[in-house]
């Protein structure tokens, strides 16, 4: 008997997991998946909470697949396979394409392997997480988290956006967090994760963490500690308590600028709304800010950059531009 619900045998949700699927095998098989791809794709997967549901189950029962080919010892020696071809072999199938896909991974799930839970806000959204063993995580706008739970571990995954980690430690069930090709490993901690285009951002506010790279000398963080992980790199700095805990403003609706440029502000306003700041030449992107407003409020930013820098501020429907 399968683990599906119910609900989830009609010809819609069929057709919703045959998609899902086809997305699945283009960007696990993708050589170079583009923005505009992955732009594709968040749309698809906005469109319904059934299409996120079913897209990430699909994908954990794929990573699962995974490993449990590397767990079987081959009895006899083969030539190197694709992850297509293992993950097709592990689940008992040998054809091609999406639907094979979608039959491959629905014969993991009947082996009950434990479905991640998804959590998603919106732009501008935030949403508070309690877990099962007495953690918490924060999500901040614009973000999608994914997390597993059972009796070995505890796996959670942010596929984009920002969060924030309050990690119960429990060292027969390890707390791990993958983002954008790194690892965190949870040693008793409070931390926040940024995944950004181009680099991903770890602030440790309280206990410590390991944080694992493929092409990087593992680290190990401290309060204060903020690293930096790239495709190809891995750095870490020491930043003051006080001003990380301005950087986490976002939990309370705020957001705290020290010296920060207008355009580098303006950005980070642009994260949280629909109406998007630009600035209108570089002189104005250069001159720097201090002060926090709250991350919704467009009008209390562009009113201060105004108010203090005499500049010109003009509404042009879902955009405000700042000139001289």
């Amino acid at each position: 008997m399968s683990d599906l619900e119910p609900e989830e045998q009609t010809a819609d949700a069929l057709v919703v997991r045959a998609k899902a699927g086809e997305w699945l095998v283009a960007r696990r098989m993708a050589k170079n998946w583009s923005e505009e791809d992955q732009v594709a794709l968040d749309a698809w997967l906005a469109q319904s909470p059934a299409n996120l549901l079913a897209y990430w189950r699909l994908d954990a029962a794929w990573g699962q697949a995974q490993r449990l080919t590397v767990l079987r010892a081959p009895e006899r020696e083969v030539e190197p396979a694709s992850k297509r071809q293992n993950f097709l072999r592990v689940a008992g199938f040998v054809s091609g394409g999406a639907a094979a896909i979608v039959l491959a991974v629905a014969g993991v799930m009947f082996m009950r392997v434990p479905a991640a839970k998804v959590y998603a806000t919106p732009v501008g959204g935030h949403l508070a997480v309690a877990l099962a063993d007495g953690s918490s995580i924060e999500l901040n706008t614009d973000t999608i988290l994914r997390v597993a739970e059972n009796a070995r571990g505890r796996e959670a995954t942010l596929e984009k956006g920002e969060a924030y980690f309050q990690i119960r430690h429990d060292a027969a069930r390890p707390f791990a967090l993958s983002v954008g090709g790194h690892r965190v490993i949870d040693l008793g901690t409070k931390f926040s994760v940024r995944d950004d285009p181009d680099r991903v951002q770890v602030m440790l506010i309280e206990g410590s963490a390991r944080i694992e790279s493929d092409h990087a000398r593992d680290a190990i963080l401290k309060p204060g500690d903020v690293a930096i992980a790239t495709p190809n790199s891995l750095s870490v700095s020491r930043t003051p308590i006080p001003d990380l805990g301005d950087k986490l403003a976002w939990r309370h609706g705020m957001l705290s600028f020290k010296y920060m440029t207008l355009e580098a502000a303006a950005e980070e306003f642009n994260r949280y709304n629909s109406t998007k700041i630009v600035i209108a030449d570089s002189h104005v992107a250069r001159l720097t800010i201090y002060g926090t407003f709250p991350a919704k409020d467009v009008a209390a930013f562009t009113d201060a950059a105004q108010a203090y820098f005499k500049l010109h501020v003009e509404n042009r429907g879902d955009e405000v531009v700042i000139s001289r």
